[in-house]
């Protein structure tokens, strides 16, 4: 329970916690309380741990990193990829990965719409969902909607989540097509499992979940920070086992990074 517990203060951290200060003294209480108990080597991993997610507040928290970055930066410039970014994303999942015009689809860290306005118009109205934990690069996507007529008539649908509560915010949808660029790179092991369980929740046993990472087999399990993740393609397949997917390693694409496709394991959910 108190491992339990860590993890929870950890995930409110990374979330922007206004009382981050008290969520740090809780978690040190719990890691001095697992030491006092003789397990020397959890208490110094949990150290480390919360070192590496509380040490700076504007870089070190996933919604204060991308909302300063889209504050300092364009959004554009914030959500990344080249110049053509939006183009190649467009083509590689529609005649790469057979992406339908009726297929219910989840963009996963959407941003500005940079990657997904040739998405929006190829899909049937109201088949666009996107989320993104950054509330400035949601707004400016819901503006960029507001002043184009192509967009908004395909009446997509943009929320933002920290925590990937996808059944809660996009209430009653089962998705058969789901996206997700730049996250697994910038995301700690815990949310990456949290990301897998809440999304195998709402997705279709015939769907698919394409996500780029970087990988690095040479790690046990992964090495980085907010700023660039890089994982084992081992350890990830067996943490998606256990979450209810399949994992096939496509490897590198016209997209950028290693792309990973998540097949899931038949459960009725939705």
């Amino acid at each position: 329970m108190r491992i339990e517990t860590f993890l929870e203060l950890l995930l409110e951290a990374v979330t922007e916690n206004p009382n981050i200060n008290l969520v740090r003294e809780k978690a040190v209480k719990i890691v001095q309380e697992i030491r006092e108990t003789g397990n020397h080597e959890l208490a110094d991993a949990l150290d480390k741990i919360m070192e590496r997610r509380m040490a700076r507040q504007d870089h070190g928290t996933y919604k204060n990193y991308w909302n300063y970055l889209a504050k300092e930066m364009s959004p554009d410039l914030a959500t990344g990829g080249g110049k053509d970014m939006h183009e190649q994303q467009y083509i590689y999942l529609v005649h790469e990965c057979g992406l339908q015009k009726d297929d219910l689809f989840l963009d996963i860290g959407t941003g500005s719409l940079r990657g997904s306005k040739k998405v929006i118009t190829y899909l049937e109205k109201k088949h666009f969902h996107g989320m993104d934990i950054s509330e400035e690069l949601i707004c400016f996507a819901k503006n960029r909607v507001a002043n184009n007529h192509d967009l908004m008539q395909k009446e997509p649908w943009l929320e933002i989540d920290d925590r990937f509560r996808f059944s809660k915010t996009f209430p009653g949808k089962c998705f058969n097509f789901c996206f997700a660029k730049s996250i697994f790179t910038h995301i700690y092991p815990d949310a990456v499992w949290d990301c897998l369980v809440q999304l195998r929740k709402v997705v279709h046993n015939s769907g698919k979940f394409y996500a780029t990472i970087f990988k690095d087999n040479n790690v046990k399990v992964y090495h980085g920070d907010v700023k660039k993740m890089y994982y084992n393609t081992e350890w990830l397949a067996e943490t998606s086992d256990l979450a209810g997917w399949s994992l096939e390693e496509i490897g590198d694409t016209r997209v950028g990074q290693y792309m990973c496709l998540f097949k899931p394991i038949p459960i009725q959910y939705c």
